[in-house]
Parts: structure tokens; sequence; C-alpha cells
């Protein structure tokens, strides 16, 4: 089964499918679909084994907590927006509570009162605008706007799940927030420093990261170093050399190097073809 990490707080995706491409999987990480147009069916398995199955239409919010089985399938010309967040972004972020509630446990299509779904409407609107045309602060507002649909998703679902009482699934999150506080310190993600950290042996925490990720924990570092990366060449008019230092690689050519290999370009090219064209470009390398 295949399972999908992330590598950032939030990712705000938009997509539009005939034939939804992605079969049965599940996340580390809360997802909120959004179905801008068309229609089909949502399916995803519950806590206790079985299986529901939802009809999708156009205003409809679908929420998979982390690690449920789902899977989408398109009737019509179907589009999305896909809301992603960790279990700690809600925790920081907004409260608690909310992360529990959250964490419903069936009913995984919300219904909301008619003034929050009219109110959920036009923050919609407001995510699909600002990440279709990226304008400077962009960043910023959608995080408003995000924390909004997260609050409002809470407030229209019926009853607060009781907190996680895993110890293995709150290690597993708190190891995650650990690593994104440090993401710019290399010395401390090493396996045997987070296994100190985590009081587990560096073995068993290699171990213990995928079986609750279902990804390397090397590699997993490396992707959401990159991923930072990615944020500060489009987000930032730092030199590759500045955000070089800033993230703690041993020189710029290194880290020109290591993004060639996941993205076929150099970070220069990458930010030429990203970047918002309101913000100047630096050209050093």
């Amino acid at each position: 089964m295949w399972k999908e990490n992330l590598y950032q707080p939030v990712e705000i995706l938009l997509r539009e499918h005939d034939t939804f491409p992605i079969g049965e999987h599940q996340h580390s990480f809360f997802e909120m679909a959004y179905i801008l147009e068309g229609t089909g069916s949502f399916v995803v398995n519950s806590v206790n084994g079985g299986e529901e199955h939802h009809n999708y239409c156009a205003a409809d919010l679908c929420l998979i907590p982390p690690n449920r089985v789902h899977l989408f399938r398109t009737c019509s010309h179907s589009r999305y927006l896909f809301i992603r967040f960790t279990e700690n972004y809600v925790t920081d972020y907004i409260n608690r509570n909310a992360e529990g509630a959250l964490d419903i446990q069936a009913g995984y299509c919300i219904r909301f009162q008619q003034s929050d779904a009219e109110m959920l409407h036009s923050l919609i609107e407001l995510i699909v605008r600002e990440v279709s045309e990226k304008k400077m602060m962009s960043g910023y507002l959608l995080n408003y706007y995000v924390n909004s649909v997260i609050v409002l998703a809470v407030r229209n679902l019926s009853t607060l799940a009781p907190e996680h009482d895993n110890a293995d699934s709150s290690k597993a999150q708190y190891m995650l927030k650990y690593i994104r506080q440090h993401i710019h310190q290399p010395e401390l993600l090493k396996l045997n420093i987070v296994a100190e950290k985590f009081h587990l042996s560096p073995t068993y925490a290699g171990r213990f990261f995928k079986r609750n990720f279902g990804e390397d924990f090397k590699q997993y570092i490396q992707k959401s170093r990159l991923k930072t990366v990615e944020d500060m060449l489009v987000g930032t008019q730092m030199s590759i050399k500045e955000i070089s230092n800033r993230m703690g690689y041993t020189d710029p050519c290194y880290l020109n190097k290591l993004f060639q290999q996941y993205h076929n370009m150099t970070p220069l090219q990458y930010r030429k073809k990203y970047c918002d064209t309101h913000l100047p470009i630096s050209e050093e390398k």
C-alpha cells in the first residue's frame, strides 16, 4: 500500500481529471478535497474495517485523516482543490481540540450549515485565485484562508473525536515536528542524533520512521530540505549561495548538483520558471 508523506506543514494543489490517476493509498497527514466541478465517488476505509462510499458533486468537501486508505473515482470530468496539512500544523496554529475533532472515525464528507457553506465557498474561491495567480504575499493570505477553512470544518463536525492515545503515533508526529523545526540544521537531523532525542536506538529509529511513514528516514530528510530550498527560491530574493549557507549545505555547487538530481534543472532555472513575476530574480549561482 502506497503511503504519501508531506514535506512542508501545508500544501495546496489544484487538480483535474477525467479518470483519477491514483488507486487506493493513504497519507501521513490530513487532506481536504473540495470538489470544484464534476461528479464521482469517494471511498474510504473506516477504522472499524468497513468501507464508506460517498457520491460527490461540486461544493462537497471530503476530509481524510492520516492513515485512512481511500480512493476517488470520477464519473465526469472533475476539478479538485486539495488542502493538505500535518497534525502538528493544526495543533500549532489552531489548537489541540481542533486536531482531535478532525480525526473523525466516520462520515468523511462534511455537511455544512448553510451560512458556513457560503463562507466556505467564498474562502475556496479566494484560495483558487491566489494559487492560480501567485501574487506577491500570496503565501501569507493562503495561510489565513486555509486556517479559516480548517476552523469551519471543525465547527461543522458533529462530535469531537477522543484525543490520541497511541504512543507510537504521538512520538512519530513529534519526530516530524522536530525535523521541521531543525530543517536548517543538518547536523541535528542525523539519524543517531534524532534517535537519541527520542530515546531510541539508531537501528530501531530507522525502522520506526519507515513503519510510520513508509519512507526511508534519510530520503525524507533530503526531500524536506529540498522542498524548503524550493520555497526559498520562489518566495525570497536570496542568492543561491545565501540559500546554501542558510540550509547548511557544504557549498552551492553541491546544492546545485543535488537539486538537479531531483528536478532536472538548476536552482536558478527553477527560480526563473516558478518565481513570482513581481520579484526581481538574482542571477547569482
